[in-house]
């Protein structure tokens, strides 16, 4: 057995150095994976905007944003400091508590707080752009779009189906109260992230809130669940 009086001077810097190496190696890993989780819980709000959001604005529509100058035969309305000014194009109007009249192809203004120098505004980070650019737009009022904006490219085909026939279910808003058939527990489902936007919480025949999805999420129940056995009835959502 080696006593210290025997280690040699580079032994000692050798296992040094294999230390040092070890605990960063652990850090870094720790660090990945706490990245990881937070990469997946944003990604994971992001799948419930559009039900979320559908459910707390006054007006949704799918429009177009267009180039700065589109309207200039109409008159803009005074914009507030730290605020920008959207150019739009109504393409589609899904939901409409306030009696816009909206139309498609109506052109109109409106405003949202500039992301430009604060990321962490509440207002859309659609950037300007010398192309129209087609997005999804929520609205608190007929002139003020919410901070949630999505490009229309971004929205899945369940989702655009969901806002054409209206399936977003406002008694269900509260999807930390949903059921999930699947695992019998209330709550946002672990599905995979890829499906995360083909999901939605509406009431069943019963009135319960209950989480319904296409094929193959985690909270369809059909022949292809991979808990089939639990779900009882059959919840798969036809769209």
């Amino acid at each position: 057995m080696e006593t210290l009086d025997n280690i040699s001077y580079s032994q000692m810097l050798q296992f040094r150095k294999s230390v040092t190496n070890s605990t960063l190696g652990y850090n870094l890993k720790m660090l990945t994976q706490l990245f990881s989780l937070l990469f997946i819980n944003i990604l994971t709000c992001k799948a419930y905007i559009t039900q979320k959001e559908f459910c707390k604005s006054a007006v949704v529509v799918r429009a177009k944003i267009l180039p700065q100058g589109s309207l200039d035969a109409l008159a803009a309305p005074a914009v507030p400091n730290y605020y920008r000014l959207f150019e739009i194009k109504i393409q589609e109007v899904y939901k409409d508590d306030l009696s816009s009249g909206w139309d498609k192809n109506s052109e109109h203004f409106a405003i949202s707080k500039d992301t430009t120098f604060n990321p962490d505004a509440d207002g859309c980070d659609i950037p300007a752009s010398s192309k129209a650019t087609e997005a999804l737009l929520y609205f608190d009022s007929l002139d003020r779009v919410k901070r949630q904006c999505k490009y229309w490219s971004d929205v899945s085909q369940f989702e655009k189906k969901a806002l054409r026939k209206n399936k977003y279910d406002c008694k269900c808003d509260d999807l930390d109260q949903c059921y999930d058939p699947v695992s019998g527990k209330k709550g946002k489902p672990d599905c995979d992230r890829k499906r995360m936007n083909q999901i939605l919480c509406t009431q069943d025949a019963n009135a319960n809130c209950v989480w319904k999805g296409s094929k193959k999420t985690c909270v369809s129940c059909n022949q292809d669940s991979p808990a089939k056995k639990q779900c009882g009835l059959l919840w798969f959502l036809k769209m």
